[in-house]
This record gives C-alpha cells, structure tokens and sequence, in this order.
C-alpha cells in the first residue's frame, strides 16, 4: 500500500466518524449545517451505525497491509455510491445543493483520490 492511499483512508475514517458520530449524537447540528430535517429519528441513528462501521472499515484498511486491497475497495465502493446517490438528488432536485453539494464534493474528490492512489 502506498503512503498516499493510507493518508487518504485515514482521511475518509476520520469524515466518515465524524458524519457518523454528529448522525448519533446529534442529528438537530445535521439538520442545522444542511438546512434538511431528517424525518424519521430510528432510520437516522441506523445511517449513523452503517457510516461510524465504514468509518472502522476505512481505519482498518489504513492499517492493515494486507487487507488493504479488499478493503480500500470497499470504500471506493462507498465513495462511488454516495457520489451517484448525492448526484442524482441534486440532479433531480430532490435536495439542493446546501444539502447535496458538500457530500456530492467531498465523495467525489475522495473517490478519485481513492481510484488513482490504489492503481498506484
């Protein structure tokens, strides 16, 4: 694993815990920074879990030279899918972009780093 694909997981373990941790803790500081409500409290903290076990997944693939093919291929998965997803809500109009633009951003900018760090 090259330095630059372990500095990148590292990164997107420490984003995805932080989104996790405000998802858990504190979803009115979530519903504030992106001017959205989140409608159903249970569906919430289940998003929260699912981003904090990526967070872990992504923290474990920085640190694991051996498991870091499989799992750094998981995130990218993550990444690409949280890129399509937040795309295609700002696309359609479904969130706008105080919403959808700053993961659309984030997402995009990681998976790339992702995609050209693990050919690397």
């Amino acid at each position: 694993m090259t330095r630059k694909l372990q500095i990148t997981l590292y990164v997107i373990a420490v984003y995805l815990a932080l989104f996790g941790m405000v998802f858990v803790f504190a979803p009115r500081v979530f519903e504030q920074i992106t001017q959205s409500t989140l409608p159903d409290a249970k569906l919430t903290l289940l998003y929260g879990q699912h981003t904090l076990t990526f967070a872990y997944v992504a923290f474990m693939a920085a640190r694991e030279k051996e498991a870091a093919s499989k799992l750094s291929l998981t995130i990218l998965i993550l990444t690409a899918g949280n890129v399509v997803v937040f795309g295609y809500l700002l696309i359609t109009g479904v969130q706008g972009l105080p919403q959808a633009g700053p993961p659309l951003i984030v997402n995009s900018i990681l998976t790339v780093l992702l995609f050209l760090f693990r050919r690397a």
